[in-house]
């Protein structure tokens, strides 16, 4: 019987310990917040793109194959050079050299290709620079995007408006519930997912930079967006 009632109270103190325990663990902090959400948004006409694409060549044999991607290869940076590139901003790699099948009575061609960025600080010259490289034989996979030289300051802007943003927001809700924002306790720029010590989850933040790339565009867009958000927990008072 002793026994029994021994391990009974083993039992009941083990059971009281882990919801204490629990209790502590609470992933909600211990005093009244409030969540918020900012946002800034800013259109900009760029002042740079950039443009990324493929030269190759593909013959029967290895050297001749070289040798066309390298004349080709000349005949871009040239293009580029007249068109206000420096060399500094262009970079250039070659990708994996590959035999591709012909038909079934030739032996397997050679395939070898170059990939190029291009930083284009010049946007006068971006319509005939693309134009120019769409029609030369054997480039392809021509994408752009572009941006501003003071985008880190444009997002910097945008951060800030974005937090005071925020902020507002939840002055607005704690005067609706006749209470006062107190000093922010967790900010984030992806979504509060989970409130816990330190009452807070980062995620990578909405952030944009330029324009997502574009297929067969010529002309320069007249503006691009930026744009920030931020997620904070402020203490209600």
């Amino acid at each position: 019987m002793r026994l029994s009632t021994s391990i009974a109270a083993l039992v009941l103190g083990l059971v009281s310990a882990a919801c204490s325990a629990q209790a502590s663990a609470s992933p909600l902090p211990s005093h009244p917040f409030v969540s918020t959400t900012g946002k800034a948004q800013l259109w900009m006409r760029p002042d740079i793109g950039e443009v990324k694409f493929e030269a190759g060549a593909q013959d029967a044999s290895a050297e001749a194959t070289a040798a066309q991607l390298q004349e080709l290869s000349a005949s871009v940076m040239q293009l580029l050079a007249d068109h206000g590139v420096q060399q500094a901003d262009i970079e250039s790699y070659e990708i994996e050299k590959k035999t591709v099948p012909v038909n079934e009575q030739q032996a397997p061609a050679y395939s070898m290709g170059r990939l190029f960025h291009a930083r284009v600080r010049d946007l006068a010259q971006w319509p005939d620079l693309v134009a120019k490289l769409v029609e030369l034989a054997h480039v392809t996979g021509i994408s752009s995007t572009f941006d501003r030289t003071d985008s880190d300051d444009i997002n910097t802007q945008l951060m800030a408006a974005a937090a005071d943003d925020a902020r507002n927001k939840g002055n607005s809700l704690a005067k609706a519930f006749g209470r006062k924002l107190g000093p922010v306790v967790a900010i984030a720029r992806g979504p509060l997912a989970q409130v816990g010590a330190p009452f807070m989850e980062q995620q990578a933040g909405r952030e944009t930079r330029g324009t997502a790339p574009q297929t067969g565009k010529y002309s320069v867009p007249d503006s691009i967006p930026y744009s920030q958000t931020v997620n904070a927990i402020f203490v209600l008072k």
